[in-house]
Order: C-alpha cells, then structure tokens, then sequence
C-alpha cells in the first residue's frame, strides 16, 4: 500500500500521519512510547542482570521508541527495522528534536528491510527485548506482522525468558480484533499481559483508549511488574499509574473467548478491524464488573479458523452452510453481517445493512422469470451443464417452487455466481449489475496525480452479454438472498 506521510505543525510541536492515521503527537507521545518501552526493558533488566541487553526494534523508524529504550544504560546493542526509508529520513531530520537523534547513536543500527524477512534470518535466542511499533493495518497483508507465524518468529530469536512488547489495537474501538492479537500470541507459545491506556491525541481523534501486549515464554507475575525499576525523568508512566493498565471491563475481556486466531494461512485479523463498528454499541459497559489480568494466567482458548471470511470462496460456503442449516426460528439466523462482512476500509456495516433494506425494492424491479427466458434464449453460449442447471432453475421460477427446494448442485452453482457479484456491487458498485460502465486496467493510487486509469462506456457485445448473465444472476441471487433474511416470506 503507497505511504502518504502529512506532518502538522502547531503551537506545541508537531503531530505526524500516515495515510490519514495519527501516528504521534508531541503533545502526548510520550504516554505511548513509555508504556511500550518502559516495561519490557525493566522487566528484562530484572531478570537479566548484570547483562548487556539486546534489543530489536521491528518498525518505530520515526525513532521515538530508540530513544526511551537508549533510557537505559544496560542495552548495549540496539537492532531497528523499518522498511519505509521516508519514515526514516524524517527521524533523522524533522523528528530529530523529539527523539533526541537516536537512530544516530553508535548503539543502534538501522535496518531498511521489511521486518518479517529481517526477523528469519536472524538467529535463535539472540535477543533480550523484542520492541514491535506497527502502523495500524489498511489492507489484508499488513496483517502478516500480527500471524501467528510471526510470533513465532518472534519467539525463536528471543532469549528464554526475554520479553517483547507489541503495539496493538483499541480494545474499546476494536474489541475482536484486540483480543485476536491476545489469542495469536497466547497461540505462539507466549504467556501474555494486555496493557490498555488513554491518550488525549488518540482519543481526539476517535481511537478509543489503545492496547498493547507485554509478552514472554515465561509467566510474568504481579510481583515482577511491581517492582520494576523505572529510569529517571519519565514524562508520564509511574507505578500507580502502570498497574490499572492492566484492567479491563469484563464487557470488553469477555469478548476474548469469541474469535480465531490469525495466520497466514487462515487470516482472521482484518475482518476482526473491518467489521468491528457494532461492537462497542453490544457491549454491557454499565457494569462495574473488571479482570485484572495480572491476577490470572491464561492459556490459548481460541481455534484456527476454516478460511478467511473476507475471501469470496469462503463467503459463498458460510452462504451454502446456513443454507441447508436455515433454522426454523427467526431469532436463531446467523448473524446477517457475516453473510455481507466490510470488505474495505471505507465500506461501513451501515451501508451494508442500508443496501440489505432496499434489497424488497430491488427485487420488485426484476421479472426474474423473463429475465430467465431471455438469458436461456443466449443458452447455446453457455457450458452445457450451466445452460441444464438454468433450465431447471426457469421451471422451478416458473412452477413458483421455492429456491431453497432445487437440487443442491443448482443452489450452489448459483450461490458461487451469486454471492461473487451480490459482493462486488458492495466493493465496486459502478461495476456491476449491468450498468453499461467499465473501468480500464489502471489502478488510481492515493498518491500518485499522475495515474492513467480511466473511464469509459462500452457497446462490445461480449461485455453486454457478460453484464446480462451478471445481471441476471444478482437478480437471482438477490431471491435467494431475500429468502435467507426472511424465510417467513417464502413459507408463505
């Protein structure tokens, strides 16, 4: 994903963005970077002393995080990973006056490397304290540095009894995809502690209070964090203060036991972020109930999921499923934002449900039998079992059987066609449904003015035909959508 870097000076410093997201502000970074920093490296300073410390740092190129870690006189080797050399050219330059020129001291060497690959060629039990200071993810593969997998990665270069810390998501604002992250961890073999804390910039700007993990083989306890040793001149973290970092409202902790863990092969975080927005609104904040979990030590509770949800193969068999499955009761459907998940940052789950309220007018605008009859009349240019399984789907429209009766082959055929465009009209509506408008092959980039993507109305005859069976098919597939939402409609 291109990187559109905004810096914003005002009357109290600086506050930096990357591609619209905050990443720090002067005024307040201080609280992230010390709750990030401090710990992990006072813990390691206890249970390594009289030790030269190793430390790897995997993002954190604006250098913010190099300096709260060069606190300490203990670390002796500082390793920093990053692989945007802009970011790095700005914290030699811009951001210098606020980290002090770290990445300049002769303890630290900079690596402009993505940091997954860095991490596979470095060796088993080198590093003392693993740093991870991550953008928040925009696209499925920002997410790779969350898999279990990296974890792993992460375990097998640290030393036994090392700690790492890792930047997370908003508990409050992101609640699955928060305890997702605990749940991969706990899945690598790592005995975890979430940390949540508010920060004003953060907060302005709608994040929610902000998660982080404090993480080590081996079980860290409430004596450990209680006596940390914390360096001289910190801006905001104390003890008092450190403790109730750990506490969570059991509202938001319950929530924990409910996801999958994230891999590569099975990747769940990113539907977690995208679909998230319901989430605060279903939760029992009102309660005063809480989980301390430094007073509790927890193993992995969560599965690997069976696919990704936001890939269309894997939508179109929940479809299926729940379509033999349909219950018999209202109240027992599965959730209908799984049937229809946010597949991009700017789709919210209320466009989706919008568009599910004008599906009824939708359907009234289609004669699905005569739409049938013309597409069956273009049949020769079909593959012969497609053109045998449309014949059967007409009659069955015809003889005003219900969809859900036809044999299971043509449902699925259908359901595969169906659900492959009912979800590219929700990603690229100008596309689909038979709307005469294409797009050529360029990409259009965020930050790029240069781009020769363009536009344009098409008369081929192959693309009309393309775009009838599309629209035929939504049609169909809209039916059987409308049957899942209300069965009662088709029973009658």
């Amino acid at each position: 994903m291109p990187n559109s870097l905004f810096i914003e000076q005002h009357d109290d410093g600086i506050a930096f963005y990357i591609n619209g997201d905050l990443q720090f502000d002067t005024a307040d970074e201080a609280i992230y970077h010390e709750y990030l920093v401090i710990p992990a490296i006072a813990l390691a300073i206890k249970r390594f002393p009289q030790t030269d410390l190793r430390v790897l740092v995997c993002g954190g190129g604006d250098g913010l995080a190099a300096r709260d870690i060069l606190r300490f006189p203990q670390v002796s080797e500082i390793d920093l990973v990053d692989y945007n050399p802009e970011v790095l050219e700005l914290a030699n330059t811009v951001f210098k006056h606020y980290n002090l020129g770290s990445l300049e001291s002769e303890k630290v060497t900079v690596y402009t490397q993505d940091a997954f690959d860095f991490v596979s060629q470095q060796p088993n039990d080198y590093y003392h304290v693993i740093i991870c200071d991550f953008t928040y993810p925009h696209a499925a593969e920002d997410t790779n540095i969350y898999s279990r997998e990296w974890f792993q990665k992460l375990n097998r270069v640290l030393i036994p009894n090392g700690v790492i810390c890792t930047n997370g998501v908003s508990p409050q604002n992101r609640t699955t995809g928060f305890w997702c992250l605990y749940q991969t961890l706990l899945a690598a073999d790592f005995t975890v502690k979430p940390l949540q804390l508010a920060i004003p910039s953060f907060s302005h700007h709608g994040y929610g209070n902000w998660g982080f993990f404090l993480a080590s083989p081996q079980v860290i306890t409430r004596y450990e964090i209680e006596i940390l040793p914390f360096p001289e001149e910190l801006h905001f973290l104390t003890h008092s203060q450190l403790l109730p970092a750990f506490i969570f409202e059991s509202a938001i902790a319950e929530s924990r036991h409910g996801v999958m863990i994230h891999t590569l092969e099975s990747p769940q975080l990113f539907y977690y972020l995208l679909n998230a927005s319901t989430q605060l609104d279903n939760l029992n904040l009102e309660s005063d109930a809480s989980i301390d979990f430094l007073d509790i030590e927890e193993i992995g509770t969560a599965k690997i999921g069976e696919g990704d949800l936001l890939d269309l193969e894997s939508v179109a068999k929940f479809w299926i499923e729940n379509i033999y499955a349909l219950p018999e009761t209202q109240d027992k459907l599965p959730d209908r934002n799984r049937y229809l998940p946010v597949r991009h940052r700017y789709h919210s789950q209320n466009m989706t449900s919008a568009w599910l309220a004008h599906l009824k007018e939708l359907l009234t605008e289609i004669d699905i039998k005569q739409l049938l009859q013309s597409l069956l009349a273009r049949a020769q240019d079909l593959p012969p079992q497609i053109a045998q399984d449309l014949k059967k789907l007409a009659d069955k429209v015809s003889n005003n059987e219900a969809l859900a009766t036809l044999h299971p082959q043509t449902v699925e055929l259908i359901a595969m066609l169906s659900v492959t465009l009912l979800m590219a009209n929700l990603v690229a509506p100008d596309s689909v449904f038979a709307k005469g408008f294409s797009s050529s092959s360029g990409s259009r980039s965020s930050t790029s003015s240069s781009t020769d993507s363009s536009v344009s109305y098409s008369g081929d005859g192959d693309t009309f035909m393309n775009k009838f069976i599309g629209m035929c098919l939504t049609g169909v597939g809209g039916v059987w959508l409308y049957n899942i939402f209300f069965p009662q409609q088709r029973d009658e």
